[in-house]
C-alpha cells in the first residue's frame, strides 16, 4: 500500500476515536478534514491506477514533443531590424571566427548579404562608435553623420538669419553667408593581428575585444585628422582647413610664453554666437608648461585644475580639451560642432588567415570610409607662437 494512503488511514482512525470519545470536538472541523483526506486518497488511487494501465499498455503514455523553434522570417525585416537581430549578430561574428553556423544563422547572413550588404551588426557597430567616443577627445564634440555616398552640406553663419518687414509687404532674402561643405570618402583601415585562439573565444568576449581594438585605433587616426588632416587621401583638419587671418588668429612673442592678455584676445576674436559651445584645445605640454603658470594679480592660477575630475578643467570658464595631436605652442578655441564628419561607409570588419599562415595568426581588418571638414572660419580662433 502507498505510504501516504497508510498515513491517511491512520489519521482517519484518530479522528474516529475523537468522535467516539468523551472529549469535546468541533464536528465541522473534523468533517472537513475527513473529506479532505478522502479526496486525497481518491486522487492517489487514481494516479496509481493510471500508472499501472500505462505499464500494461492499456493507455498509451503521452510523449512530450519539444515544440519546434520559431522560424524567423528575415526576408520581411527591414535593414535596421535585420542588423539588430541576435541571429545576424551571431552569424556575422561566427563567420569572422571561421566557426560553423546553424541553419538560422545561415539564413540571417544570406538575407543580409542580399539586402544589407553584410554590414556590421548594430550592437558591434555601437561598441566601435562608443570606443571612438571614449578614446577620442574631439569625436564626441564634432558633428558626426552616417550618410552613404558623398554628402553636400550648406552651413549658414546665421548672422542675418531673418529680417523685420512691414505687415503685408514682401520679405527679402537674407544675406546669410552659406558655406558648402562637400564630404566625399577616404578609406581608413586598421589591422588587428591576433592568434588563432580567437576562434575559440565566446561570441560576447570576441565581439568586445575586436570592437575595442578596432575602435581604439581608428579613434587615434580620426583624432589626428580632425586637427591636422591634410585633405589629401584623408579628412581636412581644423588647423589646416580653416583660412587663418587677423580676424580669427593671433600670435604671442617668440621669446615669451602665453599671457593672460593673449587668451583674452582670443575670446575677443570669437563671435558671441560661438561662445556657448566653445572649447579650448591644446596639448598637455602647452597647458601645464604655459597656461598653468599664468596667475591673476592675487596669485591664483587662471586655469582651474581638478585632478579628481578632469572634465571640469576650465580656462576663464571655458572647458579644455587636452589633445596630444595638437602641436606645441598652439591653442585652438571654437565651437567644434562646426566641424562636420561623415561616415559614407560605417566601419566593417573582415578576417583573413592568409597573412599569418606561417605564424598561425589571424588578421582582422577594420575598414571605414569617411571624410571631414571645418565649415566656418569664424567658428574657430587660433593662437600660435610667432615665428620671429
Amino acid at each position: 500500500m502507498n505510504k501516504r494512503i497508510m498515513e491517511i488511514e491512520a489519521r482517519k482512525a484518530e479522528l474516529r476515536a475523537l468522535l467516539e470519545g468523551e472529549q469535546e470536538v468541533n464536528l465541522q472541523d473534523v468533517q472537513a478534514e475527513l473529506r479532505k483526506l478522502q479526496d486525497e486518497k481518491a486522487q492517489i488511487e487514481e494516479r496509481t491506477k493510471t500508472a499501472a494501465s500505462i505499464t500494461t499498455g492499456a493507455i498509451p503514455a503521452n510523449v512530450l514533443v519539444k515544440p519546434a523553434a520559431e522560424k524567423r522570417n528575415f526576408e520581411e525585416m527591414n535593414k535596421e531590424e535585420l542588423l539588430a537581430s541576435p541571429e545576424y549578430r551571431s552569424a556575422y561574428l561566427k563567420r569572422l571566427q571561421d566557426r560553423e553556423l546553424n541553419e538560422t544563422e545561415k539564413r540571417a547572413l544570406t538575407t543580409a548579404a542580399a539586402s544589407a550588404g553584410a554590414a556590421v551588426p548594430t550592437t558591434t557597430l555601437n561598441m566601435i562608435i562608443d570606443k571612438l567616443r571614449q578614446t577620442s577627445a574631439l569625436f564626441p564634440l564634432i558633428n558626426v553623420s552616417y550618410v552613404p555616398g558623398n554628402l553636400r552640406l550648406a552651413v549658414a553663419n546665421a548672422k542675418n538669419a531673418s529680417s523685420w518687414k512691414a505687415e503685408g509687404s514682401n520679405g527679402t532674402a537674407a544675406d546669410d553667408t552659406l558655406v558648402a561643405v562637400n564630404l566625399t570618402g577616404f578609406e581608413l583601415i586598421k589591422l588587428v593581428e591576433i592568434s588563432a585562439a580567437a576562434q575559440a573565444m565566446a561570441i560576447d568576449a570576441f565581439e568586445s575585444y575586436i570592437a575595442a581594438e578596432i575602435g581604439r585605433q581608428m579613434a587615434i587616426a580620426i583624432e589626428n585628422a580632425i586637427l591636422n588632416g591634410t585633405g589629401t587621401n584623408q579628412p581636412t583638419g581644423i588647423l589646416t582647413g580653416v583660412t587663418w587671418d587677423a580676424t580669427n588668429s593671433a600670435t604671442f612673442a617668440n621669446n615669451a610664453s602665453v599671457s593672460y592678455d593673449n587668451l583674452v584676445d582670443m575670446l575677443a576674436l570669437l563671435p558671441t554666437m560661438y561662445h556657448d559651445r566653445a572649447h579650448f584645445v591644446m596639448n598637455r605640454k602647452t597647458l601645464f608648461g604655459q597656461i598653468r603658470k599664468i596667475k591673476s594679480t592675487d596669485g591664483t592660477p587662471i586655469f582651474a585644475y581638478n585632478p579628481q575630475d578632469r572634465t571640469a578643467m576650465t580656462i576663464l570658464g571655458y572647458p579644455i580639451v587636452l589633445d596630444d595631436m595638437a602641436p606645441d605652442d598652439t591653442i585652438l578655441l571654437g565651437d567644434l560642432g562646426y566641424y562636420y564628419f561623415n561616415f559614407s561607409q560605417a566601419p566593417a570588419i573582415e578576417s583573413s588567415a592568409a597573412a599569418g599562415f606561417m605564424s598561425g595568426k589571424v588578421v582582422y581588418r577594420g575598414l571605414a570610409v569617411a571624410d571631414g571638414k571645418p565649415a566656418l572660419n569664424e567658428a574657430f580662433v587660433k593662437l600660435t607662437k610667432a615665428t620671429t
